[in-house]
């Protein structure tokens, strides 16, 4: 008990991410980084008891996968507010773990990866796959000068058994034949009446297809929500899961949020 009254409390300072405010309210020194990590993949069991170690100590509370800590966006486990870790400039190493029942003492690391983090730009480093095939993907996340009435929106493709998707809004394609891994590249797009395809009384839905498929074809995933694009916000959809599976392994299409209004 003394142990997670000590947790509980040390989560609740500056930048660690459990917090209802959006993470501006902090600011960050010029000698710190921001980082994200997006628990974007999809294992077979759906383990409820992972946690995320930054340099060799424990960071977040115990999270499951199609989570961003610290923070989270939408159709996530995480919360819906734009926050990230502030860590040192720098190489730093970030792992997955399962650590053993009641203790903090790892009993499965399931990845282990490091990144340089050159300034404080706010970065999200996703991570998909499962086992020996997990794989990562540092994106800098461009949050500055969003226009009102504009949401600054990226993709990543994070769906393994998929090579190439396009990223359709509302049934406009809005980025072609984005690989595996690879990323939409930040877009400005008109919320409200003005976003392409409105049709007044629907809510926005994003939708991915396999690269080069009709617009009309039935799409890999999809995501519709009153959320889908929101001014002066800065926004990260990603795919993740695997095309035609079920069950712990089913396909999603989510978003991070990285930078509330």
């Amino acid at each position: 008990m003394a142990l997670v009254a000590l947790f509980v409390f040390a989560s609740c300072k500056k930048n660690t991410g459990v917090t209802n405010q959006p993470y501006e309210a902090y600011g960050t020194p010029a000698n710190k980084g921001q980082l994200k990590v997006n628990l974007a993949f999809a294992y077979a069991i759906d383990y409820a008891n992972l946690r995320i170690k930054l340099n060799g100590a424990y960071v977040s509370n115990l999270l499951q996968s199609r989570t961003p800590f610290p923070g989270g966006g939408f159709n996530t486990r995480g919360s819906n507010f734009a926050l990230y870790m502030s860590v040192p400039l720098g190489r730093n190493e970030v792992s997955i773990v399962m650590p053993r029942f009641g203790t903090n003492v790892d009993s499965v690391v399931l990845f282990s990866t490091n990144v340089n983090i050159a300034d404080n730009t706010p970065q999200t480093l996703h991570l998909t796959d499962t086992a020996a095939n997990m794989k990562s993907v540092l994106v800098r996340n461009n949050i500055n000068n969003i226009a009102d009435g504009m949401c600054r929106f990226n993709f990543v493709h994070l769906m393994p058994n998929v090579p190439a998707v396009d990223l359709y809004l509302n049934g406009v394609r809005m980025s072609a034949n984005i690989p595996y891994l690879g990323t939409s590249g930040a877009m400005d797009i008109p919320v409200g009446i003005n976003a392409p395809g409105f049709v007044a009384g629907t809510t926005t839905t994003w939708a991915v297809r396999a690269a080069g498929a009709t617009a009309t074809s039935p799409a890999l995933v999809s995501f519709a929500s009153a959320s889908g694009l929101i001014s002066g916000a800065a926004l990260t959809g990603f795919c993740m899961g695997y095309s035609g599976s079920t069950g712990a392994r089913l396909p999603f299409l989510a978003m991070t949020l990285d930078k509330n209004q």
